[in-house]
């Protein structure tokens, strides 16, 4: 088996046997890495809480035929204040979900690793309400799943932008929305957050675009995804 080294952000976990446990990470060179962690459960384990999600840490792994194996892991940062705060775990925990869903097994993706760790200090150190939508809206484009937003999707036309429907395309004029209506603002929003405009989307706060923002863009994932995230079904429950 061959040694590397990554740095990491850890996704998901899930129990192996009585004392193991696999990883499903997002490494900054390696792309989605799925892991096993001998003996973790174990009370006297030297990997400890390290390598639990919502960690990002460092990396010496054994490339295997179907499963790596890690043989090191030192904590880089915990986002202590995310995981204390309900909203922000919340946001945090559909962030690292949908990550996991969208990224491609030992396929590097750099850019997709950089902009999980911006999202996610942004996320522990100011938790700004447009955080969620506009993270999901770059993800997708990242992933090549990016909609029209400049002409409407059924007849090309730019002179009104009157709704959405990321199934169709992106972007309806008014004459062809129908029942898929959507604000000015919103689309507009949409179409910054793909254009790479995230400091000037964060700063939008106390306004009905951050909730109408973020229900279009977990309705486009789910279009992707074909289902719902785990986290975001969860939460409707409890409330």
């Amino acid at each position: 088996m061959t040694l590397y080294r990554d740095s990491a952000v850890v996704l998901r976990t899930w129990k192996l046997g009585e004392s193991d446990r696999i990883v499903s990470m997002l490494g900054e060179n390696s792309g989605k890495i799925r892991a096993v962690v001998k003996g973790v459960r174990k009370t006297k384990s030297r990997f400890g809480s390290r390598l639990e999600p919502l960690s990002l840490v460092s990396l010496l792994c054994w490339k295997g035929r179907e499963l790596d194996v890690v043989s090191q892991a030192e904590t880089i940062e915990l986002f202590r204040e995310t995981r204390e705060d309900l909203d922000r775990l919340y946001k945090a925990n559909v962030i690292l979900e949908a990550t996991e869903q969208v990224a491609q097994d030992g396929y590097p993706d750099p850019e997709l690793f950089r902009l999980v760790v911006r999202v996610l200090r942004v996320l522990e150190s100011d938790n700004p309400q447009m955080l969620l939508g506009s993270f999901i809206w770059k993800l997708l484009s990242l992933q090549g799943y990016r909609p029209q937003m400049t002409v409407c999707v059924v007849c090309g036309s730019g002179s009104s932008r009157a709704g959405f429907d990321f199934a169709a395309g992106g972007m309806l004029c008014d004459e062809h929305s129908g029942g898929k209506r959507s604000s000015p603002e919103a689309l507009d929003v949409i179409s910054r957050s793909l254009d790479g405009q995230l400091a000037q989307v964060l700063r939008i706060e106390n306004s009905p675009v951050v909730s109408e923002t973020e229900v279009l863009a977990l309705q486009a994932l789910e279009v992707v995804l074909e289902r719902s995230l785990r986290s975001v079904r969860s939460s409707i429950i409890r409330h």
